[in-house]
Parts: structure tokens; C-alpha cells; sequence
């Protein structure tokens, strides 16, 4: 199982000031209260969720390291790992961040800091290796942010500490009165306004991790991690960065963005390559700390920067639930490089502008009706110049969660809207009508100059999932070529909807691997008839599919689908087929690579999702020759679906 990277987000509740429209996208998310709009629930406050950041006051941020713990706690055995060291480390991975020619964002460690009690809302933005007895995570990087639009004056104590944080002595922010914590100047500043971020790394002996630095001191001990991936990933939220559903970059890469919310500590490779930012990390940096948006100050271009309008530019739209006719919170939305043979995803972002309610005492309550929760299905994907399909996906679990990555994201959950398939956009994607949801219409970017809206409607697609939830995931140690099989039959399909035509849109595969270095390659993927003999043997014809694919790319922890490219064709042909007594069955088939050793360091296949869930079918068999015969696996219900569409009501 791999660890988490979990980062929280604190909201500072300081009663410090009306609605806008803003696109969800790779942001932390915080609340603005400003202007104390009554909510539709009595007694609550309406609160606009908006991204956070730092205030260009704030750049270059600064931050203390807390020495109190040298040399670093290592819970798997003696200490070897020196806070000097560490600190060298943790700044080479601010300077991943820092070195984005087009992102203005600059992070620095200035002071040091011996304090033996926890981090939390002083104005010193803090390194540490002390975490409260419950911390679970890997780390985790709090911030506490401004809820209301303030102009802070002279004087005020904001953490209630007796020292003031505010001072019209200075113009960015500074230790004025050299106490150790910052002040910031005098002024006007938003909500969302980060005011404290502190860093934490968890070494308690309980369930804490050893810390390590440098590619050769990588191991596949699974409580052993590099500090620089995981310092790299915190430091991305330390400055206002989400996380990402971007786990898979392309067909030759299993490793995603640095902003995935998992790492999987066992595979050296896959920790290396978390380290180094991708482009969806460089991407919204970028957008959130603009290089050349300015005249002056930290945003102004200096030597070695690129203005970010001239190097990037943005794929906006609106996505919409269709059947439910609303706007979609929390939908991912993603961009895929259209000249690549690779299918590199470029950037992703989420769609949405959204409201939660807050009570008196503080806490965030959804709104009982879409229409006050959810304003439009906005989104915004900062791209370089290029080509690119634009394709959907839920934030449903796999890979990753709604808790995983937003207010925005857990909105849409909510409201039930996080349940719509995967496909990309064309012509036919913001209609209601009958389409195919694999057919991929190219978008061209070009920096700083607008691009035409990328809207999407989800279909109303109806999937045959014969199966529970993942209980289970298998098998290890298979021989090349190993195959997979999972029989629907006919009268299922028949049942479907009847009268009406139906588009057969492609198959899904609940598909991860052991390695997350390693993508999710499989040698063949079909979709093809077969029966079910006396002896309760099946037969399944595999020399005249009815789609077939090779060298198919699934998902990690995730459905991977195989698009068909005429769905309502073959969904007439299989109904007709169906009706007429010629096919009996439906199987889903999926192979394992056909070359050994398999990939990566422990040597395994992909594997699929398995769920034990009653009831059990006894419709999933598995084949170790090629497919001429085929052994039922009585145990389970492999996760594989057929993905089906009609046009919505």
C-alpha cells in the first residue's frame, strides 16, 4: 500500500470585509467571507471557496529550520541523517519551484529556529521534524490563510501572542523588530492571503519514516523515503498548489506529477522521478505566480525569466452534468499533447466555482441545493504552445479521492455528480445527442492569445459492472502472456434500455501496478463472444474479436478504457446479434505482457481490481496458455465493465 503525502489546510478565522466568478483549477483551496452574504442555511455565513497564495509582499517567502532534532530521528534505527544535510536538501527542492523561468514564486530558508514545541499560527514559517503524537502522513505542509478581504494597520496582533504582526515601517515583509517572527507591512490584502505555512516531516518512531538523500541511498524499504520527493511535493502546497490526478504521464512514463497525492516508497524510481516537476507542476506555478505580470517587484521580469503570457496559454470551457442538467464541481479536466505518440498528459485542472456554508462556531457545511453550491462548471488548463485533446474524468477514488485534493472536488461528491465516464472532446461532447466518447478533436494553443471554449456535457452512459468494490488486486508471479477474461451475458445487454438505440463505447479495465515507476502496459486488450459449454467450461473466440487492441495503456489504480470507434454501429450489430441467438456472450479480455522479465524493480505484471463482494458470478476466468483453455475463478469478480451510452433524456 503506499503512504500518503496528505497535506491539511488550516482557515484562519480572523473576522478581518461580492461574489465573483473563479475557475477551479491545481489550487489549495481556503474560504472568503467577505461581505457576510447570508447563507440559504439560517444562522451561516456564505463562504465563496477561492484559491489561496502568498501576497507578492510576501517574495521572497522565508522560512526557519528547526534545529531541535539533530541529528534527524530515524524510527528504523540509529540517527545518520544531520539537520545541515537535510536543510541543504529541502532548499535544492524550494529551488525546484524556484527555478520555473515563467513562475515568480521564490522560496528560501533564512534563519533557523530551536523551538521544542510544534509548529502552528506564529508567523514564523517553519521546517520541522516534530509532529503530534496522531500525525499518520509522510508530511504535511498547513497553511493558514486570510478568510475576508482586511487592510491590516500598525499594530495589530493577528496570532494573539502580545507582539505585533503588522508594521507601516516596511514595504514586504520582514522580522522588523528581529523577535523572530515575521511582520508583514501595513495594507490591503485578499482573502486567501497565506499568512503562516509551516512544513512538516514525520519521523516518530511509531509510524514515522527514515529520511533520505540522494538516488543511491533509495531502497525499497517501504518506511524509507527520499526527503527531496517528499519535500519537493509539500513545498508545492506550501505555495498554494493542489494536488493533482496526474499519476501516469504518458505510454513510455508511469511516473506522474510531483503534485500526485501518493508516493509509492517502495519503488526508487518512481521516488526519483516524483522529485522532478512535470509539466502540470511547472504549469501551475506558473499560473499562479505569473512571471512578467508586473512592472516591478517579485512579478517583474528579471534576467533568465519568461513572461508567462508568452509562453503559456489557456484552455477554458464549462462542464456540465448531463443527465442531472447542472454545473459540474470537482470534475477533473485534463490536456493531452495531440503530437505525441506517447499521449503525454501536458496539465490538468478541476472544474467549478463553488460556495460551502459556515457556521458561527466555523465549520463548513454544504449547501442543501446545487443551485446555491455550485455557480457555473468553470474551468481553466494553463498550457504551453501546442496541440492538445481535452478529455474528462471524475474525481472518484481512483486514483484518487474527492478528500484528496479540494473543497471543490468534495462539492461535487456531495452533490452526487463525481459518477460521469471518461472521454474526450469533440464536436458532439456538449450535446445531449448519441457520440463517441473516444473520438478526439484537437485544440490549438498558442501563448497569449484566447482560445475558443472547450465546453463538455457528460454523456448518459450506462455501465455493466458485475462486480464490488476492490477488495483485492492480483496476480503476482503469472507467466508472460497470462490472460484475464469476464463474461456478460447477452440477455444483460439486451435488457438494456430496450427500444432504444444504445452506443457500445469501449471496455474498462480496473488495472495498477507494483511499481508506480513502470506504466500500465498491457500486451492486448479486446472486446469478443464466446460460450459457455455443458461442462461449464467456456470457449471464447479470440481470432475474430469484436475490438481488439494492442500494446494497451490502462490506468494505475484506476479504469482504463478501451475506446471503440464506431459505438452505435457496433452496438446495432451486437443488439441484432443478440436477438437473433448468434451471440450468447460477451467476453472482456485483457492479457498480460507477452515478454519477460516483466518491468521495474520487483519484477511483477500489471495487475487488476478484484472485488470478493457477494454476490459472486462465477463469471471470471483466467488462461494460461493463450487462451485455449480457460480455469473459472470462483473467488472473485474481476472489475472489468462495459461502457455503454444513450442519449440523455
Amino acid at each position: 500500500m503506499k503512504p500518503r503525502i496528505s497535506s491539511v489546510f488550516l482557515i484562519a478565522v480572523l473576522a478581518l470585509g461580492n461574489v465573483v466568478s473563479i475557475m477551479a483549477g491545481g489550487r489549495l483551496e481556503t474560504t472568503d467571507l467577505t461581505g457576510n452574504i447570508p447563507s440559504p442555511i439560517a444562522g451561516h455565513t456564505l463562504a465563496r471557496v477561492i484559491g489561496m497564495q502568498w501576497d507578492s509582499r510576501s517574495i521572497p517567502v522565508q522560512y526557519s529550520m528547526n534545529t531541535s532534532l539533530d541529528p534527524v530521528p530515524n524510527p528504523l534505527g540509529a540517527a545518520f541523517l544531520s539537520v545541515a544535510d537535510a536543510q541543504a536538501a529541502m532548499q535544492d527542492s524550494f529551488d525546484q519551484w524556484n527555478n520555473i523561468p515563467t513562475s515568480y514564486i521564490d522560496m528560501q530558508i533564512t534563519k533557523s529556529t530551536a523551538k521544542t514545541s510544534l509548529a502552528g499560527f506564529d508567523f514564523i514559517n517553519e521546517i520541522t521534524f516534530r509532529t503530534s503524537a496522531g500525525f499518520g502522513a509522510i508530511a504535511s505542509a498547513p497553511s493558514v490563510t486570510l478568510i475576508r478581504d482586511v487592510t491590516l494597520v500598525d499594530g495589530d496582533d493577528i496570532d494573539g501572542d502580545g507582539d505585533s504582526d503588522v508594521s507601516n515601517a516596511i514595504s514586504v515583509v520582514t522580522d522588523v523588530d528581529s523577535d523572530g517572527d515575521l511582520e508583514f507591512p501595513a495594507g490591503f490584502y485578499k482573502a486567501g492571503t497565506i499568512l503562516d505555512n509551516d512544513v512538516q516531516f514525520n519521523t516518530k518512531v511509531s509510524n514515522g519514516f527514515r529520511f533520505t538523500i540522494g538516488a543511491a541511498n533509495m531502497d525499497t524499504v517501504t518506511r524509507s523515503v527520499d526527503i527531496n520527493t517528499v519535500a519537493t511535493h509539500e513545498f508545492g502546497h506550501s505555495h498554494g498548489l493542489a494536488h493533482s490526478m496526474d499519476n501516469q504521464s504518458s505510454l513510455g512514463n508511469g511516473d506522474g506529477a510531483t503534485m500526485f497525492p501518493f508516493i509509492d516508497t517502495g519503488d526508487p524510481q518512481a521516488e526519483f522521478e516524483q522529485a522532478i516537476l512535470a509539466q502540470d507542476d511547472i504549469a501551475w506555478s506558473s499560473y499562479v505566480y505569473p512571471e512578467g505580470s508586473a512592472a516591478s517587484g517579485p512579478a517583474a521580469l528579471q534576467p533568465g525569466d519568461v513572461a508567462f503570457d508568452q509562453a503559456f496559454g489557456l484552455i477554458t470551457g464549462e462542464l456540465r452534468h448531463g443527465p442531472l442538467n447542472q454545473p459540474l464541481a470537482g470534475g477533473s479536466v485534463y490536456a493531452v499533447d495531440a503530437k505525441s505518440t506517447k499521449s503525454y498528459t501536458v496539465a490538468s485542472g478541476y472544474s467549478g466555482t463553488t460556495f460551502l456554508s459556515r457556521s458561527a462556531a466555523g465549520g463548513l457545511f454544504f449547501l442543501p441545493n446545487v443551485a446555491d453550491g455550485v455557480t457555473n462548471g468553470n474551468y481553466v488548463i494553463p498550457v504551453p504552445t501546442g496541440i492538445y485533446f481535452v478529455g474528462i474524468e471524475a474525481v472518484d477514488g481512483a486514483p484518487a479521492a474527492p478528500g484528496n485534493i479540494s473543497f471543490t472536488c468534495q462539492i461535487g461528491g456531495a452533490y452526487g455528480q463525481q459518477n460521469f465516464v471518461e472521454e474526450f472532446w469533440n464536436k458532439a461532447s456538449n450535446t445531449n445527442g448519441l457520440r463517441t466518447f473516444g473520438e478526439r478533436q484537437a485544440v490549438q494553443v498558442i501563448a497569449g492569445n484566447p482560445v475558443p471554449k472547450v465546453n463538455f456535457r457528460t454523456a448518459n452512459s450506462i455501465s455493466v459492472n458485475n462486480f464490488g468494490a476492490r477488495t483485492n488486486i492480483g496476480f503476482i508471479n503469472v507467466v508472460p502472456g497470462f490472460m484475464y477474461a469476464m463474461r456478460i451475458p447477452g440477455s444483460q445487454v439486451a435488457a438494456i434500455t430496450p427500444g432504444q438505440d444504445i452506443g457500445i463505447q469501449g471496455v474498462s479495465f480496473d488495472t495498477t501496478v507494483v511499481d508506480s515507476s513502470v506504466p500500465v502496459h498491457f500486451a492486448q486488450a479486446m472486446l469478443t463472444t464466446g460460450v459457455v459449454n455443458p461442462d461449464n467450461s467456456v470457449t471464447i473466440n479470440l481470432a475474430k474479436p469484436l475490438q481488439v487492441t494492442s500494446n494497451f495503456l490502462s490506468q494505475e489504480s484506476d479504469f482504463g478504457t478501451l475506446y471503440f470507434p464506431q459505438p452505435h454501429l457496433l452496438g446495432k450489430k451486437v443488439r441484432g446479434a443478440i436477438g437473433t441467438g448468434e451471440i450468447e456472450n460477451l467476453f472482456l479480455v485483457l492479457q498480460v505482457p507477452t515478454n519477460s522479465p516483466f518491468p521495474g524493480v520487483s519484477g511483477q505484471p500489471p495487475l487488476i481490481g478484484l472485488s470478493n463482494q457477494a454476490p459472486l458470478l462465477g463469471a471470471s476466468y483466467i488462461s494460461t496458455n493463450g487462451g485455449a483453455t480457460w480455469a473459472l475463478q470462483p473467488g472473485f469478480n474481476f472489475r472489468f465493465s462495459l461502457v455503454m451510452s444513450a442519449p440523455v433524456p
